[in-house]
């Protein structure tokens, strides 16, 4: 298996950090698509079981994340908009390494929204979409203020730190939780008010058009989740209108299940579903 890092120049002019993971003989290809505030360095236990498969993992951190900032990440972009067509070009990479096999797309957090969002604007061809503790729904707890007041400070001043998401979350193991704390390319500040106002808004856009959702589909989350809200998991999965769609739910979990209590049924299900979709 060899390991590439390289960069990508966006349409906008921004370098993105890429890294890929392939097998001698890959059988399929996978862009995956990390969280909010992290990097794609962090999905090392999943790309070890996929690459066992022979599954070609491409990944890159996002713009305001991880190694595509100069200094330290900030978790900023201007648009959401901009985010999904560097989905599209890069899934489009994705796809000609392995021409003629199948392609899957990945995402977590807010990595999953972003996903799910791409695949509803786009329509990609794509072999199936695995969706990890996906932002598809903002908390209800969020005060109505804030929401009425986040269009004019996201315009205003967009990197305005708005809104702390609390580590503690993330894992139920506390040297997860710590690790992620230590991390020097994890972004542990407030989000950017441009960024949590980009993402309030693909959020509705996917809630809006969840039943053009067509392609095969595997959705998990962890019902203790307070970073992102399970409720958006039941209704893409209730409204989406592909034949082939599974929600794994896993009662108490935190919001990071690659690193939670039962990582290993995690990355189970994820190498036995994608297994059964190739050929």
């Amino acid at each position: 298996m060899k390991h590439l890092e390289s960069s990508y120049t966006t349409h906008d002019g921004k370098k993105l950090f890429l890294q890929a993971w392939m097998p001698e003989q890959p059988k399929a290809s996978l862009l995956l698509v990390h969280g909010l505030g992290e990097h794609s360095g962090r999905y090392l236990p999943l790309v070890e079981k996929l690459t066992g498969l022979g599954v070609a993992v491409f990944t890159f951190d996002g713009r305001g994340h991880g190694k595509s900032v100069e200094g330290r990440p900030d978790a900023f972009f201007e648009s959401a908009s901009d985010y999904l067509k560097d989905i599209d070009v890069l899934f489009g990479k994705a796809k000609n390494y392995v021409k003629d096999l199948p392609a899957f797309l990945f995402g977590h957090s807010m990595g999953g929204g972003l996903v799910a969002a791409y695949v509803l604007k786009y329509q990609p061809e794509a072999a199936g979409v695995i969706l990890s503790s996906p932002a598809i729904m903002e908390d209800p707890e969020t005060p109505a203020l804030l929401k009425t007041v986040a269009g004019f400070v996201s315009k205003y001043f967009p990197r305005l730190k708005a809104l702390k998401l609390d580590a503690k979350m993330i894992s139920r193991i506390p040297a997860e939780v710590q690790a992620y704390l230590d991390d020097p390319l994890v972004y542990t500040e407030p989000v950017p008010a441009r960024t949590g106002q980009e993402l309030f808004l693909k959020m509705k856009y996917v809630q809006q058009n969840a039943g053009n959702f067509r392609l095969p589909l595997l959705i998990l989350h962890g019902r203790g989740d307070r970073l992102t809200n399970p409720d958006g998991s039941d209704l893409l999965f209730q409204k989406a209108s592909s034949e082939d769609k599974t929600l794994e739910v896993f009662e108490g979990g935190y919001h990071e299940l690659i690193r939670d209590l039962e990582s290993e049924r995690y990355l189970g299900l994820i190498v036995d579903w994608v297994r059964a979709r190739m050929p």
